[in-house]
């Protein structure tokens, strides 16, 4: 498996780019921001390939197990911390989009989930697994699941009806609003520990939606004083480095874990993103993957267990280049029907 890391690892170094002395003023645009998405989404996809197969512990695939076991549930940072920061972009600068959140993106991500759950539910009568009709509706609004996964579609959906609002009444006002927004999010991960508990990928990066709200906010003083002084950003990027791997540290040794994962979760989006100031990941096959992050993560599920009902497990590296395979073709075809839907139900002009 640690094949699939190192094709990763070097899909990422292609087009590579440095730019230590201006840096990348376009360093959070969809194309940039999507090569991230895109590696990481693949970083899921093998994440989860690990339910159904035997990855031995073997010295071959010690790297693969380093490397998903040091990232773990911080493989979806940068979507909650890039959606934040786009849904402020939008907030700032488009009039009435805090009604469009309501009216257009929260239906059109539940209508295309749903539609994937179907997809799922029919699938269980090939698979031989006995939904209920009551597992199959609450599976409808991301409370349960019929063999796909749910938890971040339910608290990107929860996450979009508490911005919707907060800046319907304060949608002049992105500062307050935002601060609101952060506070809100913070009791929801209260919430969330005592209705989930031990279940904490529910809770524990919704912290970085509100932080890339307040990126976009801060961007303009952040490029100012960092994209033309190379020893500023320096300084400031080693810094949040430094203080994200003693989190990790501290997790890895002292136990704790959620008194410091979720700081940690803030500072790797940070890290990242102060990374990419200076270094362009500007890959066209992972951006591809981070345009499609929504359908390959809720469609990736389908390949898993069809290959899983065949008996097709025993070899790890078929297994997950199969899944791989067919959940890109799914999701190419998916994401077409999907777009002439949202078209007709008013939902997008795109065709």
């Amino acid at each position: 498996m640690s094949i699939f890391i190192i094709m990763l690892i070097l899909f990422l170094l292609y087009n590579i780019k440095f730019s230590f002395r201006n840096g990348f003023e376009d360093y959070m645009s969809p194309q940039k921001s999507n090569s991230i998405k895109g590696f990481f989404v693949l970083m899921v996809l093998l994440s989860h390939a690990r339910k159904f197969i035997k990855v031995d512990s073997s010295p071959i695939n010690a790297p693969f197990q380093d490397f998903m076991s040091f990232f773990g549930q911080m493989m979806v940072v940068m979507f909650l911390f890039y959606s934040g920061y786009g849904i402020m972009l939008g907030l700032k600068n488009k009039e009435g989009y805090a009604k469009s959140i309501l009216l257009k993106r929260f239906p059109m991500v539940l209508i295309h989930f749903d539609i994937a759950v179907i997809i799922y539910y029919a699938l269980s009568f090939f698979l031989e697994k006995d939904y209920s009709v009551k597992r199959f509706v609450l599976s409808l609004l991301g409370l349960s699941n019929v063999g796909n996964e749910v938890w971040f579609i339910f608290m990107t959906l929860i996450l979009y009806l508490l911005t919707f609002s907060i800046f319907i009444i304060f949608q002049n006002k992105t500062v307050l609003g935002t601060v609101l927004m952060t506070v809100f999010t913070f009791l929801l991960v209260f919430i969330m520990i005592r209705w989930k508990g031990n279940d904490h990928w529910w809770y524990d990066t919704i912290m970085c939606y509100p932080l890339g709200m307040w990126y976009a906010l801060a961007k303009p003083y952040i490029d100012k004083k960092l994209i033309n002084d190379f020893n500023k950003w320096f300084s400031c990027t080693v810094s949040v480095g430094i203080l994200f791997f003693f989190m990790t540290y501290i997790m890895d040794n002292y136990g704790r874990r959620m008194r410091y994962f979720i700081p940690a979760a803030l500072l790797l989006g940070l890290f990242i993103t102060l990374i990419t100031m200076r270094v362009s990941f500007n890959n066209k096959i992972l951006a591809w993957f981070g345009n499609h992050v929504f359908s390959i993560y809720i469609l990736h599920y389908i390949p898993m267990r069809i290959l899983a009902k065949l008996g097709l497990t025993d070899s790890a590296f078929l297994f997950t280049a199969i899944s791989l395979a067919v959940t890109i073709v799914l999701a190419h075809f998916y994401e077409k029907a999907m777009n002439k839907l949202d078209v007709m139900l008013k939902l997008s002009k795109k065709r």
